[in-house]
C-alpha cells in the first residue's frame, strides 16, 4: 500500500525517468503546479498532458537545458491527516555541469482520493537565501 511519502518518491522518480504513465499514476486530478515566477497551471485530467500541457520535465528542460534530474535532499512532513499530507521538499537539480546548484524549496501536498494517495499540488518556491 502506498503512503504519502512513497507517492512523492515515485512521482519524482517518474519525472527523472521521463515516464509519463507512471507520473500520471502518482497524480490526483485536478493537479496544480505553481512556481516562484508566477506560473500556475491546473491540469484537470491525464489527457491534458501532451495535448494542452507539456510533461513536467519538458518545462524544466525548456528553462534549464542542462537539467538531467532532481534529487531530494530533505522531505519533511509538515502536517497530515488521514486524507491529506503536506511536505516541505528541498531538492537539488543535477545538470551536465559540475557546478553545485542551490537547494530548491517546495511545498508538495498529497491527498487520498477513492482510497488512493496521489500528489495534487506542487509549489516550487525556488532557491531561498
Amino acid at each position: 500500500m502506498e503512503t504519502p511519502r512513497s507517492v512523492i518518491e515515485k512521482h519524482q522518480r517518474a519525472i527523472n525517468e521521463r515516464d509519463l504513465k507512471t507520473y500520471i499514476e502518482t497524480v490526483t486530478f485536478p493537479f496544480t503546479y505553481q512556481n516562484f515566477n508566477g506560473v500556475s497551471i491546473t491540469v484537470n485530467s491525464p489527457e491534458e498532458y501532451g495535448a494542452t500541457y507539456p510533461a513536467p520535465w519538458e518545462t524544466v528542460i525548456a528553462a534549464f537545458p542542462d537539467w538531467l534530474r532532481t534529487e531530494h535532499e530533505h522531505v519533511d512532513e509538515i502536517v497530515s491527516s488521514n486524507l491529506s499530507a503536506v511536505f516541505k521538499v528541498q531538492a537539488r537539480w543535477i545538470t551536465e555541469t559540475v557546478q553545485p546548484h542551490k537547494l530548491i524549496t517546495a511545498i508538495w501536498i498529497t491527498v487520498k482520493k477513492n482510497g488512493v494517495w496521489g500528489l495534487q499540488f506542487r509549489h516550487n518556491l525556488g532557491t531561498i537565501d
